[in-house]
C-alpha cells in the first residue's frame, strides 16, 4: 500500500508527464558555436553508457568558449590518421604498460597540446574545429 507521500510523488510525476507531452516544435534554431580557441577549465573521467551497459570511458574537457556565458563540454578530437582527417571520441584506455596508448585519439590531442597526462590538459588554450555542426577538439 502506498504512503501519503508517494501517491502525492505519484500524482506529481503523472502532472509533470502531461505537461511533457503538451509540448510543440519550436522556431529557433539550435545555437552553434563557431570554432575558436576555448581555455580548457577543467576534465573529468566519464562512464559511456549504451543500454545500461558501461562500454568504455571517455575523457571529457571543460572549458570556456569566447561566446557563451557557461561552460561546454567537449570528449572528440579531429586529427590527422595517415593522411586522412578523422573524428573520434577520447577514449580512456589502457596499453600493457598502463598508459595512454599511443596511436589513440586521447594521445594525439595530448601531444599536439604537450600534455604528459590528462590533467595537463586543465589551464590550456587549445584550438577547436567543427565536425558537423559539433565542435571538436583540432589536433591537427
Amino acid at each position: 500500500m502506498e504512503t501519503e507521500t508517494e501517491i502525492t510523488t505519484n500524482i506529481e510525476n503523472t502532472e509533470t508527464a502531461k505537461e511533457k507531452d503538451q509540448v510543440g516544435i519550436g522556431t529557433k534554431d539550435t545555437e552553434t558555436l563557431s570554432a575558436k580557441p576555448i581555455t580548457v577549465v577543467g576534465h573529468r573521467i566519464e562512464d559511456v553508457m549504451k543500454e545500461e551497459k558501461k562500454i568504455g570511458e571517455k575523457v571529457v574537457l571543460i572549458s570556456k568558449h569566447p561566446d557563451r556565458e557557461d561552460n561546454i563540454e567537449i570528449s572528440q578530437v579531429k586529427y590527422l590518421k595517415g593522411d586522412k582527417l578523422t573524428s573520434s571520441g577520447m577514449w580512456y584506455n589502457l596499453d600493457a604498460d598502463k598508459m595512454i596508448p599511443k596511436q589513440s585519439a586521447l594521445a594525439e590531442a595530448m601531444r599536439k597540446y604537450e600534455c604528459n597526462m590528462i590533467a595537463d590538459f586543465d589551464g590550456k588554450t587549445i584550438a577547436t574545429d567543427l565536425d558537423g555542426k559539433y565542435l571538436v577538439i583540432k589536433a591537427y
